[in-house]
């Protein structure tokens, strides 16, 4: 099948169950910034490198380009209320939500408690990719925590079932 209009291969990539991200940094003014990206891949384990892509309409679009550091929290199952936040425009999107924020001292963007994993990242690389830029980051801390994942799946969240010895067999 060839590729008709743009909306046939927004429903093929609609069929790829993906985890859901927000992404969160702070500019030299001290403002927060942060978005919800399902675009999201490892690139490398030497050195640990990650990618994720940002909207070039975004809001945030000049804060990421121009970041040193931005923190990639994989969210839990019971975040969906975060990632619907952070994917509207013109709200306060860090004042509802707890996250711990970097100090003189320790000076990591923000960084959402009770996410699955929280990856600390230097930025490494920037890349125009159409209507999206292609952020990599090398992973300078990990923060883990047991929970559920949050699923996109075919334009909604999804839950996850783990199948047990018993349903494989």
């Amino acid at each position: 099948m060839t590729l008709k209009n743009n909306q046939t291969f927004r429903d093929a990539l609609s069929a790829f169950p993906s985890g859901v991200t927000i992404v969160s940094t702070t500019d030299e003014a001290g403002r927060h910034w942060g978005f919800t990206a399902s675009s999201f891949s490892s690139v490398s384990m030497d050195p640990p490198l990650v990618l994720v892509c940002i909207a070039n309409k975004a809001d945030s679009h000049a804060a990421f380009v121009t970041a040193q550091r931005y923190a990639i929290n994989i969210l839990s199952q019971d975040q969906k209320d975060v990632a619907m936040h952070f994917a509207r425009k013109g709200v306060d999107k860090f004042a509802p939500h707890g996250f711990r924020y970097g100090t003189g001292d320790n000076p990591h963007p923000p960084v959402l408690p009770g996410s699955m994993a929280s990856l600390v990242c230097v930025a490494r690389d920037v890349h125009e990719a159409g209507d999206h830029t292609v952020l990599i980051g090398e992973i300078q801390e990990v923060e883990l925590c047991e929970a559920t994942p949050l699923v996109y799946y075919n334009r909604g969240f999804r839950s996850l079932e783990l199948e047990t010895e018993d349903s494989l067999s």
